[in-house]
């Protein structure tokens, strides 16, 4: 158990020179760079807090669920978010961006996320009621959530190569056609 513990640690920090890998890989796709810029500046400010808020005891999990929150809302929200930056900008790139749909990759990652956020959720509950003497055993949280995270960052990795490999055959820019 101490060596997946240690493997942990290390996948703590992969996501983000594979995303940085596949920002440069898909480039020229402007879908696949502008989801890409997204993912990577959430990415670095999760690494950044990573420090000070894996200390916390009890709203380490909260924190978690608000970077995981923090990833999915300008996913799902990223055409608004290019067409105020375009507004402010009045650059191509976002006036592009802000016509984009989400392709099979994105849906992937966004999928990981989101069972990320609700296994977060569930320990942040254990933790509450372990602390209120209401269970014994935090077993999701002692037994589950470091596999479940060691799983989900390696499907991350691989969605996010899986998205660069790709990308040469899948046409993002459908609003275009």
């Amino acid at each position: 158990m101490e060596a997946l513990s240690e493997y942990l640690n290390y996948f703590t920090y992969a996501p983000l020179p594979i995303f940085l890998f596949a920002l440069f890989k898909c480039w020229g796709n402007i879908g696949a760079r502008w989801f890409l810029i997204l993912l990577v500046s959430v990415e670095c400010i999760d690494l950044y807090s990573y420090q000070y808020t894996i200390n916390w005891t009890t709203h380490y999990y909260g924190w978690v669920i608000f970077m995981n929150g923090l990833f999915l809302f300008p996913s799902f929200f990223r055409n608004l978010f290019a067409q105020h930056l375009h507004r402010i900008t009045n650059m191509n790139f976002f006036e592009r961006a802000k016509a984009l749909e989400f392709s099979q990759h994105e849906a992937a990652l966004i999928l990981l996320f989101l069972i990320s956020m609700i296994a977060h959720a569930i320990s942040y509950s254990e933790v509450f009621l372990y602390k209120s003497f209401v269970i014994d055993d935090m077993y999701f949280k002692n037994y589950i959530l470091g596999k479940l995270q060691l799983v989900l960052h390696i499907l991350t990795c691989l969605a996010a190569l899986s998205l660069s490999l790709n990308n040469k055959g899948y046409n993002y820019e459908t609003a275009e056609s």
